[in-house]
């Protein structure tokens, strides 16, 4: 099937920001409660070091008529609302007035000329398309009233440019438990479930990177509790939802008859459904800093499978990312198998599992972080 018309320009830049070693996404939808406000081209995460997160958003517009001063202040716009690190506009206009307009605003700006030397030089045939990643979904006649694959795929993605790191993680987890049951269950579809799963869990390793930024330099314990509490609760990390709970147990306790008993009630039961998350299994991992530095490499591979054109080496993975896929596995309670070969699951370093592991909290330091990051861990070229 032909790529779309604007489409072949998208995957374009995306493949030259890939190469830069951005974790790349086209097509990215924003929303706020629910309701789909706009539409992004492209979104780019950088992991400059151990400290150091980037975020750049790109408008792409290959048309005749490009409107490139209106798309300048779009992309500006959309970096502020975002909180973004920079926002570039690709665009066919190569006039002087736009570059000066560009510059002005603090837009990056891909010229037409610098995008014909790409088209060069780039070689995409190895990969998947956007459009072709779905059609191949489609493959599977049934793929909508089977839970609307495509869809789970969009709501994951929003995910990470709508949401907060921990809210995100547990949206791509779902989707993840999702594609991965349908790995093992749809044996005829497993293709399609592996690269749906495998996608869907690059998404779920940049939104935990994020989320584990703010407690970088904090000591193992409270790290081990920030993320188990983080996933959770599924708020930012800052406790939100907990105070909440505890607002309105201590209203029922107050303001009811017998409310101190009927809140103690809800309490024990509250408490019996988060145990039953398991964020115990996600903390313990990667609580180890170099377990967790891990994540922004291995989402990267992960993604780069799941486009692979060749569908014999989707599941040619890395050790580290076999690894984080088990503990995947085993936080949504799904059979390691369906995801990993036999064969590589056989060749696998990967951790034990939950019921093997002990809880490193009470570890020394240097049990629990292994080898200290440096600065420099993630090389990584400048945008432009």
């Amino acid at each position: 099937m032909a790529v779309p018309k604007g489409a072949d320009l998208e995957e374009l830049v995306r493949a030259y920001f890939a190469r830069q070693g951005f974790f790349v996404l086209r097509s990215v939808s924003l929303r706020f409660e629910g309701e789909e406000v706009t539409d992004i081209d492209g979104w780019f995460y950088g992991r400059q070091s151990a400290s150091i997160r980037t975020h750049t958003l790109i408008d792409v517009k290959d048309k005749r008529s490009p409107k490139a001063f209106e798309r300048i202040l779009w992309a500006r716009g959309m970096q502020l609302a975002l909180g973004c690190d920079r926002a570039i506009v690709a665009t066919t206009d190569s006039t002087q007035k736009v570059a000066r307009f560009a510059q002005q605003q603090k837009v990056g700006l891909l010229s037409k000329q610098f995008l014909d030397r790409l088209q060069n030089k780039l070689d995409l045939s190895e990969r998947l398309t956007l459009e072709q990643f779905h059609d191949n979904i489609r493959k599977y006649p049934d793929h909508k009233q089977d839970g609307d694959w495509i869809r789970r795929i969009a709501d994951a993605k929003s995910s990470l440019i709508s949401l907060q790191g921990y809210p995100a993680f547990n949206k791509s987890m779902a989707a993840f438990r999702f594609f991965a049951d349908r790995a093992l269950t749809r044996p005829q579809h497993k293709e399609q479930a592996l690269r749906c799963a495998y996608f869907v869990a690059s998404l779920a390793c940049i939104a935990l990177d994020r989320a584990l930024e703010h407690f970088l330099y904090e000591e193992t314990a409270s790290r081990f509790h920030a993320i188990a509490a983080g996933i959770t609760y599924g708020d930012a990390g800052d406790a939100k939802v907990q105070k909440s709970i505890e607002t309105v147990l201590s209203v029922i306790a107050e303001g009811m008859e017998n409310g101190r008993v009927v809140a103690r009630q809800a309490k024990q039961a509250l408490e019996k459904l988060f145990e039953n998350v398991r964020a115990d299994i996600i903390a313990e991992y990667f609580v180890k800093e170099h377990n967790s530095s891990a994540l922004f490499a291995a989402a990267k591979e992960l993604e780069e499978r799941a486009h692979q054109v060749d569908a014999t080496q989707i599941q040619t993975l890395s050790v580290e990312a076999k690894s984080i896929l088990g503990v995947f596995a085993d936080f949504v309670q799904v059979k390691r198998g369906a995801l990993i070969s036999n064969s590589s699951a056989a060749k696998s370093d990967g951790p034990p599992r939950t019921s093997d592991r002990k809880s490193p909290v009470g570890e020394s330091e240097a049990e629990s972080n292994g080898q200290p990051e440096g600065d420099a861990a993630e090389p990584q070229s400048k945008l432009l």
